[in-house]
This record gives structure tokens, sequence and C-alpha cells, in this order.
């Protein structure tokens, strides 16, 4: 079992480097076509940033780091606090500030669309720009305060501290969506009311700034589902890894769903791309940019 485990990690290191380059690119592509989009609003664009630049960080950073933890151990036997002790803090302060920055930054991201559908007009007045980047610094200060804390405190008391930060994030980012997806629905039966009264005229403004703005409140939803997706089988495998520490096949699923976790940094920027008319049209436009430059290169 254990030789399977080592020959699985072969393909497992080939996706990582595709994923590094996927996601390093992608995300360095997004966070240009962000900042060249005005028609994006600037808080929830503080917002996106921050979490496009954790998800740049983990496929600079992320990937390679695990690339190397693959090749170091293939069997995941050895522990790194004892076999590898330099790597495993390099390895444990990089890998988790940009963990947590993504839990946080989607926990963010959920709470501002919220507020944005609930508070309509007194939004603007209560969440301004200079508010939102004062919280996205605490985010990341917080962020890289975490790995500190719990290097601290003994592993046990560590990975509970954890667990109830991932568990609470989860949960509250779930709840706020759910009520942002009923929000929503509720929406676009008054849009199809408005739409069909015969005073459309007087209605358009109203039907243009609730469609605009829902159509920003389902960016929300498509990355919490995505980063459920890839971030709770990780969870999960490391939970069922900790009642039963020597079985091979747990070790390999773990494997793959770290790999799995990692994939949610290059489908953010897909996401974003897919629901942000403005930030798709930056980036054709740079396209188009870069393919009339080209002949003049050539010449």
């Amino acid at each position: 079992m254990e030789a399977a485990l080592y020959w699985s990690t072969i393909p497992n290191i080939v996706v990582n480097a595709v994923l590094c380059f996927t996601a390093s690119t992608l995300n360095g592509v997004t966070i240009y076509a962000l900042r060249k989009t005005p028609s994006v609003p600037k808080p929830l664009k503080a917002l996106l940033l921050s979490l496009a630049v954790s998800d740049l960080g983990v496929g600079i950073l992320g990937h390679p780091l695990y690339i190397t933890r693959l090749a170091l151990d293939p069997r995941l036997q050895a522990d790194l606090r004892t076999s590898f002790p330099t790597f495993h803090m390099v390895y444990k302060f990089v890998i988790n500030p940009f963990a947590c920055a993504s839990f946080f930054g989607v926990l963010s991201l959920s709470l501002d669309r919220f507020l944005a559908i609930h508070l309509h007009l007194r939004y603007q007045e209560l969440v301004t720009y200079q508010r939102v980047v004062t919280a996205v610094i605490s985010v990341w200060v917080l962020s890289g305060l975490i790995p500190l804390i719990s290097q601290q405190i003994p592993i046990h008391i560590a990975y509970v501290f954890l667990a109830v930060i991932a568990v609470s994030c989860f949960v509250v980012s779930g709840v706020l969506n759910s009520m942002i997806y009923a929000t929503v629905r509720r929406h676009a039966h008054q849009i199809h009311s408005l739409q069909v009264q015969p005073t459309v005229q007087e209605n358009a403004p109203n039907v243009t700034n609730a469609s605009r703005l829902r159509k920003s409140t389902f960016i929300t939803i498509h990355v919490y589902v995505l980063f459920l997706v890839c971030y709770l089988p990780c969870f999960c495998a490391l939970g069922f890894i900790r009642f039963y520490p020597r079985l091979a096949i747990l070790k390999a699923v773990y494997q793959y769903t770290v790999t799995l976790l990692f994939l949610n940094s290059s489908l953010n920027p897909l996401i974003y791309c897919w629901k942000l008319r403005g930030v798709r049209q930056t980036i054709m436009n740079m396209h188009a940019a870069k393919r009339t430059f080209q002949p003049k290169l050539k010449l």
C-alpha cells in the first residue's frame, strides 16, 4: 500500500506544477484587470483584490512548497517538525496565512454583499472604501498572527483553535450566503413585477440598480460554493487522519484534497471574469492590445 501511495504522489506533483502556473497567471491578470476596471465598486474591488492576492500567493509560494513537501516525503510518513524542522517552519508560516486570508476574505465578501442588499441607501454611508481597506489590512494582520499564536500553544489545543476558526467561517459565510440568495430571489420577482407594469420608464433606474446589485451578489454565492467544495474535503480528510493515522489510503486521499484546496486559487479568477462584465471586457481589451502590438514588434 505504501508503494501505491508513493506512485500516487508523482501525478499529484505534476498537477500541482500545472496549477502553480495557472494560479499565478490567472490571478496576476485578474489583479491587473480589477485595478483597471472602474465599473466595479471600490469596496467590492478591495475585497476581490484581497482574495486575488491570497490566491496569487498560493500560486507563487503555496504550490512550490507543497511540491517540495511531496518530494521530501512522498509517503507522508515523516513528521516535518522533527525530520525537516526548517522546512516545516517555512511551510507553516507561508501556507497558513494565505489559507486564513482566504477564509476571512470569503467571510468579508459575504458580509459586504449581505450589507449591500439589506442596507440599501445606507450601505454607501456605512461601508466606505476607507473602512473596507482597514478591514482588509486587519484580515491580513490577523492571518499572519494566527500561525504565531498556534505555534505558542500545545499542538492539540492548536488543532482545536484552528478548527473553531475554520468551522465558524464556514457556518457564518453559509448563513450569510443563504440569506443573500433568498433576498436575491425575492428581488428577482420584484424586478419582474416592475418590468411588466405600464410605468416601465419610471421604474427603469430601480430595475437597473437592482439587476446590477443582483449580479454582484451572485459572485459571492459562487465564490463561497466553490470555496466550500475545495476546502471542506481537505478538512474532513485531515480529521479522519487524526483518528486513523496509520491508514495509507487516507494519506493518499489527503494528498489530493490538499491539491483540490489549492485548485480553488485557479478557479476564483474564472468566476470574476464570468460574473463581472467590466473585468471580462478589460481582459479582452488587454488580449486585443497584445495582438495588435505583436506585428509591430516583429517589424
